[in-house]
């Protein structure tokens, strides 16, 4: 076999005969006729050529690595996490020929899952099967697995968007993270639609800087596949997104959305209530009078940007509006929990900014006190942490700061980095490492018209404390201190 081109992007014919499989990852995983790639990120170079060797041993036709690994067969391919995806798309669409599904990717800091989920869920109720892939889970809707990443590595990638379609999916709604984007895990997606929400402080940690980060979110832009791109124009970077757009040789469709200035798509009159929010929305060619369920002022942005999504796909604007009093949202984003006095939400917002948009949007509603029940995550970006509370404190009437996922870290050093130069003696803050005992110290003491938000998990079913994953889900809590409400023995310190 001719394995010597390894470094094209169009993959050797040779790779296409009867034996060969495709492509792996994982060598436990491994069936004859594979070609085993051995990432970097296996740490160590003896961990990468035993696994290697684990794959030669299994069938594998050969090996392509990152670095050199001194094995036969194989090949040492620095760009291979830029080709593999492309490669694998091409094997599958060779052996297994099935329609592709239309893709509708989405990046940003804050919304991809809200708005690949309300893309997914529009789609469905206009009558086509529509797979959705993000932080929320994997699978067509409503039958979603749990993910391990927001953006699967490329092989797992092609391999779903390949089976959903034999599933008998037409479209995927997609979340493009900026790791997914830069690690080139999206390589070998025919991405049809694309749209940037927003960006704010995250993942710096990994990034480095904010020009970093929105560069690494413009790469989805640079997609030839790329037909339509919708850009929320209110937001700072969007400039750096346009851009990318003006160097993609594809001629690419703009719209724009904006709820403060001229835009293709302008919001404007809106208005609030605990039931969710109405407003009007103009086109170029008409005007809407919209009525959603979903809280919150940026979902009004995530739903637009949905909209023009799915409508950029074919379908009508003024069906799709019919449509968005149906519209549930992702599972943690603005999730509200109800009793007779209080209205309690559980929400994914774990940046400063994220923070502070959900608590604006609240404090329009509240009548009494809004609270923010919030920690900081271990092993991540410690900047930002000092830069939680003041987001919190800005806006909230009472704050309890509570542990989020330790992960590794010492939680001490997490609860002093959010205290880090912060005068908390004129406001009304409890910290309760407990995370259980903060939410029912929450539910025991919020006030009739009181809103809590709990917030920083979300979706998630899990406390990562020493590295370990504990269960734990903030709605099922905030639930069950509703049932026990008074019952709570823990003792708690002011600060």
């Amino acid at each position: 076999m001719n394995f010597l081109d390894i470094h094209a992007v169009e993959a050797p014919l040779a790779w296409m005969h009867d034996a060969f499989k495709g492509f792996c990852l994982d060598s436990r995983q491994l069936i004859a006729g594979q070609i085993f790639i051995a990432l970097n990120s296996y740490a160590h170079a003896d961990r990468a050529r035993q696994f290697a060797q684990d794959a030669l041993a299994k069938g594998a036709l050969g090996v392509i690595s990152e670095t050199a690994l001194d094995l036969v067969p194989s090949w040492t391919c620095p760009e291979v996490r830029q080709l593999m995806g492309i490669w694998q798309h091409q094997y599958l669409a060779k052996s297994e020929p099935v329609a592709a599904v239309r893709i509708l990717a989405v990046t940003g800091t804050n919304g991809k899952t809200t708005i690949s989920r309300l893309v997914a869920e529009l789609l469905t109720l206009s009558g086509q099967a529509c797979a959705v892939m993000g932080t929320t889970g994997n699978g067509i809707l409503p039958e979603l697995e749990a993910s391990s990443h927001t953006t699967l590595d490329a092989i797992h990638l092609q391999n779903a968007l390949h089976q959903y379609a034999q599933q008998g999916a037409k479209f995927a709604a997609i979340e493009a993270s900026s790791h997914g984007l830069e690690q080139g895990r999206l390589a070998g997606c025919p991405i049809e639609i694309a749209a940037y929400s927003n960006l704010s402080r995250d993942h710096l940690d990994y990034h480095g800087t904010l020009e970093a980060y929105a560069a690494a979110k413009a790469q989805l832009f640079a997609f030839t596949s790329l037909k339509v791109a919708v850009i929320n124009a209110d937001d700072a970077y969007a400039g750096v997104m346009l851009d990318a757009i003006s160097h993609n040789p594809a001629p690419v469709k703009v719209l724009t959305y904006s709820t403060g200035q001229s835009a293709d798509y302008q919001v404007f009159a809106i208005q609030y209530s605990l039931d969710g929010v109405s407003f009007h929305l103009k086109t170029r060619d008409a005007e809407y009078q919209v009525n959603s369920p979903l809280l919150g002022h940026f979902n009004i942005e995530n739903l637009i940007a949905s909209l023009i999504m799915v409508e950029q796909a074919g379908y009508d604007l003024a069906e799709l509006i019919r449509l968005v009093p149906q519209l549930q949202g992702a599972p943690g984003r603005m999730q509200v929990i109800r009793d007779a006095e209080r209205l309690f939400v559980v929400d994914y917002a774990h940046t400063p900014d994220a923070l502070t948009q959900v608590l604006n949007t609240l404090k329009r509603h509240v009548n009494h006190r809004l609270w923010a029940v919030f920690g900081c995550g271990g092993d991540r970006d410690r900047g930002k942490r000092p830069l939680m509370s003041q987001a919190a404190l800005a806006v909230a009437d009472q704050l309890i700061l509570t542990s989020d996922n330790p992960r590794t870290e010492d939680p001490a050093q997490i609860f002093a980095d959010m205290k880090q130069d912060i005068d908390f003696s004129e406001h009304d803050v409890e910290e309760i490492h407990d995370r259980r005992a903060a939410i029912k110290y929450a539910v025991k003491h919020a006030q009739a018209g009181d809103i809590v938000v709990i917030a920083g998990k979300g979706h998630e079913n899990y406390q990562e404390i020493d590295g370990v994953r504990h269960w734990f889900d903030d709605v099922v809590e905030v639930r069950g201190a509703l049932e026990h409400r008074g019952d709570s023995t823990h003792s708690y310190s002011a600060l």
